[in-house]
């Protein structure tokens, strides 16, 4: 008799309940302790609940945040489709309208609605937001938004990573708070809720550090490192390496990624090379491409090449007079050697 389920569907099955129970929390997050009060979450889910309420008080236009969201991510997902492997099409789609739905029914309450505690509310909506972030990254899933964008403008700007989308998205949803509502306060709740959200998320993804470094040993270590810099668009560095039990050489692959990257990461080297072998270590500081800018200040560095070539020039100066001390001094010496022969 042939087993109903096997070991790959129980998995996707448990990913995908991972993907729903996280939209869950976050849409819980949404109705009950974000937009309720005009505290916008971070991402396009943000900008939904911005224009949804602009229209529903200014307008008298009563469409939900729910059907903004969805639409913009459909529009997403047609236009990255052909760039999107099946997998990440699947988890995106799961994600983004199972999200959609609970941004739409979980509206509960809880009893809180008499209180006007907004700080109450920012802290514990980013706290379910970041959990069930987490969640759902766990799950290998993803509720769109930012990762179809990048999907979609990474192939013409090259420095467009799903890092630099998500701070300019969220930059511009604590901007348009602003405006919308026309209240400082819930502008800088909203960017409360979208930093605890953000290392809530990190936490549960990737433990207490959000950024790590990857060894990868493997005999396949060309194709992983291709599907890592093609699927994933990040870096990777061969590292030469010897087995000593073998005694064969090979390559050591090293990646340094962040967020939901590192769930990633596992499914694309399992579905490489299954008897591969991988460990982590924590980053305290990533800068460069992908990461925090790698800045320099401009007039410290010239002053410092300025000190450096005096420096440089003083030492050759000095060189030279020793040197031309010693070929006086050894000449002079010469001539006493010679005048002395003379003289007897």
């Amino acid at each position: 008799m042939k087993k109903i389920f096997t070991k790959n569907s129980m998995q996707y099955i448990f990913n995908a309940l991972l993907v729903i129970v996280g939209t869950f929390l976050m849409g819980f997050a949404f109705n009950v302790f974000l937009d309720a009060h005009h505290i916008s979450p971070s991402g396009f889910s943000g900008l939904s609940s911005i224009i949804s309420n602009v229209l529903n008080e200014h307008v008298g236009i009563n469409i939900s945040a729910s059907i903004f969201y969805l639409g913009i991510n459909a529009i997403l997902f047609l236009l990255s489709f052909k760039r999107m492997g099946v997998n990440f099409a699947v988890n995106s789609a799961i994600g983004v309208v199972s999200y959609s739905i609970f941004m739409e029914v979980c509206s509960f309450d809880i009893g809180l609605n008499s209180s006007n505690d907004l700080l109450l509310y920012a802290i514990y909506g980013g706290v379910l937001m970041g959990i069930g972030l987490g969640l759902v990254f766990r799950g290998h899933g993803s509720t769109g938004g930012s990762d179809m964008l990048a999907n979609i403008l990474g192939k013409k700007f090259k420095f467009m990573t799903v890092g630099n989308l998500v701070l300019i998205v969220d930059f511009i949803v604590v901007a348009l708070s602003f405006i919308a509502y026309g209240d400082l306060k819930l502008a800088l709740y909203s960017l409360v809720s979208i930093w605890i959200m953000t290392k809530l998320s990190d936490v549960i993804v990737a433990g207490v550090q959000g950024v790590r470094a990857y060894y990868i040993i493997s005999t396949k270590y060309e194709e992983i490192a291709n599907a890592i810099m093609t699927k994933m668009q990040r870096g990777v560095t061969g590292l030469s390496a010897t087995g000593m039990y073998t005694g064969k050489e090979s390559k050591m692959l090293v990646a340094v990624l962040t967020r939901s990257e590192s769930v990633r990461l596992r499914q694309v080297v399992a579905s490489i090379d299954k008897n591969a072998f991988m460990y982590s270590t924590s980053v305290s500081e990533a800068m460069g491409q992908g990461f925090l800018p790698l800045k320099a200040d401009n007039e410290k560095t010239e002053q410092e090449h300025k000190n450096n070539e005096q420096v440089l020039n003083e030492q050759i100066s000095l060189e030279q007079f020793v040197e031309t001390a010693k070929i006086e001094n050894n000449q002079a010496q010469i001539e006493n050697n010679i005048q002395d022969e003379q003289d007897e």
